[in-house]
């Protein structure tokens, strides 16, 4: 729950005083939200949520927490992972962005079970407005989270697909 405050926080925050948030530019805080599909969990397709938050440390580059939420009507996943960004300007307010980072993920089915989690990644980005960004991620989860109650430590792929909002 103290994960997801401070997420919450972090993205509020950085929707303060940051009316050029869809500009990447160095020192710039932007967060997002998105819903979507994660495939190939240990309980089929699951709903996902994403937040995160970014520092944009240069104007392609940005830093920052992503955290995911999985849910089934059996199966509950949660990760957490620090990304690294790099963003491709295409043309006004359209972007490339390519995405890697490494954290854990945690899942209840169908034991419980904790897992490294690698999240590698390519988006889109779109301005509408100057503060207001709409955007769609393409992510492969690797890990090695159990798919079945055998204790197998393969490695394991869910790809899943976001559409969002970034202020």
């Amino acid at each position: 729950m103290l994960v997801v405050t401070v997420t919450l926080g972090l993205i509020v925050y950085s929707g303060a005083g940051c009316s050029e948030a869809t500009e990447p530019a160095p020192g710039v805080w932007t967060g997002g939200a998105a819903v979507g599909f994660l495939g190939n969990t240990a309980d089929g397709t699951a709903f996902t949520a994403n937040l995160n938050v970014e520092r944009f440390i240069t104007r392609n580059f940005s830093i920052g927490p992503l955290l995911q939420f999985g849910v089934t009507h059996e199966l509950t996943q949660i990760g957490l992972s620090g990304q690294a960004k790099f963003w491709i300007h295409l043309s006004r307010g359209f972007y490339v962005t390519l995405q890697g980072g490494a954290g854990f993920v945690h899942t209840d089915f169908p034991v419980g079970d904790t897992s490294f989690l690698i999240p590698l990644g390519v988006g889109f980005d779109y301005a509408l407005r100057r503060d207001l960004s709409v955007t769609s991620t393409f992510l492969l989860n690797l890990s090695s989270v159990q798919s079945t109650g055998g204790g197998s430590t393969n490695a394991h792929v869910s790809p899943g697909l976001t559409f969002g909002l970034r202020f």
